[in-house]
């Protein structure tokens, strides 16, 4: 009898897989797997600003600094003075009879000379270079990392300027000229990133980014921004100590900030070179 009730429970399985498999026992309704959690695709524009930018893609980057107005490098006299006193000390010391007696003589003598050079020379007043803090460069080598994922190639403005100025000759050469025709030379476009102090802002900084065709001088991206991540989604359940609650979301890092900044300037410029 035993054989017999297996041998129909195991053909019972066999027929209905599923349900059987669904149930824990008889009776009971059948188990629901939980539905997958939706995680949102982040989108980037880097796809598009490849396609866009196509060969004119060399960009100069000028962080936290500004392309100067000044058409020509000052220049001023400048001279120096250089004094030098030397001098040499010597004391004679002897005996000399007098109607007393001996008496001890001493002689003191110096001689003093004195050395003046003047020389003059010319120095310039050369574009203004700002000197960047350790956080600075390392958001602006993440700013550039997501950039070069959208296909835009970064020129360096010290070896452009130096590459163009090798030939130049002359006691006074027109720095501002120079620098001015590195970027003509080198780039495409010139982005200017620069930032200032905001209390209300997630990383304290608010952000202004300008891009300019070199070749037009046409103003193509110019926003501000305190490039803030978007809203987190519905963060795990964790154990507290009340039990289970939710997790708090990260906190913003200055990478995070750097690649939201990057992400709206690839934006910005994709679109400003639809209508080109």
């Amino acid at each position: 009898m035993r054989i017999a009730l297996m041998t129909c429970a195991v053909a019972l399985a066999l027929a209905f897989p599923h349900e059987t498999a669904a149930q824990m026992r008889a009776g009971q309704p059948p188990v629901l797997k939980p539905a997958p959690r939706h995680t949102p695709q982040a989108t980037t524009p880097w796809s598009a600003l490849r396609e866009r930018l196509g060969a004119r893609n060399r960009v100069m980057l000028f962080w936290e600094s500004q392309l100067e107005d000044g058409l020509t490098t000052g220049y001023r006299e400048v001279e120096t003075l250089d004094r030098r006193v030397q001098g040499n000390a010597a004391q004679v010391a002897g005996v000399a009879s007098t109607y007393d007696g001996a008496v001890g003589v001493s002689v003191a003598g110096a001689e003093a000379s004195l050395h003046q050079r003047s020389e003059k020379f010319t120095e310039g007043q050369g574009p203004a270079r700002t000197t960047l803090s350790a956080d600075a460069r390392a958001m602006q080598s993440e700013f550039m990392a997501q950039l070069r994922q959208g296909g835009v190639r970064f020129i360096d403005r010290t070896l452009a300027t130096r590459l163009t100025g090798m030939d130049v000759e002359g006691e006074r050469p027109n720095l501002h000229a120079i620098e001015t025709q590195a970027l003509v030379g080198h780039a495409d476009y010139l982005a200017e990133v620069t930032s200032r102090i905001d209390a209300s802002a997630t990383s304290g900084r608010r952000f202004h980014v300008a891009l300019r065709d070199v070749a037009s001088g046409e103003t193509l991206v110019d926003f501000d921004t305190p490039a803030e991540l978007g809203e987190a989604g519905p963060q795990p359940w964790v154990a507290g100590a009340n039990g289970f609650e939710r997790a708090a979301p990260r906190a913003a890092t200055m990478t995070d900030t750097a690649r939201v900044l990057a992400d709206e300037t690839g934006r910005h410029l994709a679109d400003a070179l639809v209508h080109r």
